[in-house]
């Protein structure tokens, strides 16, 4: 199911246009599916323009979702299979499920392995999110669980949480003044950078440190801001250099069949194909760097970039 190739205006149920406005004028199903993709119980409205092909997506999916366009039932009936979910750029279920799930709920009880898995990723261990995402079914509580990383957030857990038994690193651990660790030069120059307000910066450290070191941690998390969207806290100054030459169209590596298949998906527009590489992507590989910046395109959450590019 093809979520992206959208335009601003959308059809009611009747079938006429009607244009996004500043969401004012979504309805219910509208409304709730948006929240759910910007990972909030209410919208603040009027929107912030850079949420406006969010909310168009809003309306396609709840359009899609009514069987009969004239009727009168209410929208957003209609269960997503796992595949769909999987391939669709807003995925619901897995997109709401920080709003879910809370790192200390109980595992379902439908596996002994998975539960296990379930409950290390709920105690913070980033390995274990990673290993259920890959054994969960696709669309089970087990996947949205390891998708948002035990409830936190849906973002790549070995940069959200590090593993503490092996020494990672948590956003807390920083904040803006954060001296750089003092190991590489260059290194040192993009943290300060970062913690002085540079996206453009914080993107390159993302890109350019060895995957899982402080310095890597501290660009993705913005200087010890936000793990969200850095570029849309702080101002988009750029893209950072190591981006240079780099394509969308780029051949994957060669080196792994299945994430070969994930960078192609992620490369032509697939936010979970991009999820899946930096998860499963070994760290600091060209494999998880393309993820991370979805398909060599900038470092931010790729299922609201590609809805802006598909506008």
């Amino acid at each position: 199911m093809t979520l992206l190739a959208l335009g601003c205006s959308s059809p009611d149920a009747s079938g006429t246009a009607r244009d996004a406005g500043d969401g004012t004028d979504l309805n219910p199903c509208e409304r709730a599916r948006l929240a759910a993709a910007l990972g909030v119980t209410e919208l603040s409205l009027p929107l912030d323009p850079i949420d406006e092909p969010l909310a168009d997506i809003a309306r396609d999916i709840c359009a899609l979702d009514s069987s009969d366009p004239g009727s009168t039932a209410p929208a957003d009936t209609r269960v997503l299979s796992p595949s769909e979910q999987r391939d669709a750029a807003l995925p619901a279920d897995l997109v709401r499920a920080p709003a879910l799930f809370n790192p200390d709920d109980p595992p379902p009880g439908a596996d002994p392995v998975l539960d296990e898995l379930w409950e290390s990723c709920g105690a913070g261990s980033a390995s274990a999110c990673n290993a259920l995402l890959y054994e969960a079914t696709p669309g089970s509580e087990y996947e949205a669980y390891a998708f948002s990383c035990g409830g936190r957030e849906n973002l790549h857990c070995s940069v959200l949480l590090g593993d503490r038994s092996e020494g990672g690193l948590l956003a807390v651990d920083f904040e803006p003044q954060t001296p750089a660790p003092g190991n590489i030069a260059e290194l040192d120059g993009w943290w300060e950078a970062c913690g002085d307000g540079s996206s453009r910066a914080c993107a390159q450290l993302v890109l350019s440190a060895p995957g899982g070191s402080a310095y890597a941690t501290f660009g993705w998390t913005c200087g010890g801001r936000t793990t969200l969207d850095c570029a849309s806290l702080l101002g988009d100054d750029g893209p950072p250099p190591v981006l240079s030459g780099r394509s969308a169209n780029d051949e994957p590596p060669g080196a792994d069949e299945y994430l070969d298949g994930l960078w192609e998906r992620c490369g032509a527009l697939s936010a979970p194909a991009c999820r899946d590489l930096a998860t499963f992507g070994p760290p600091g590989s060209d494999y998880e760097r393309f993820a991370l910046s979805c398909g060599w395109r900038a470092v931010t959450p790729c299922a609201r970039l590609f809805a802006q590019l598909a506008t």
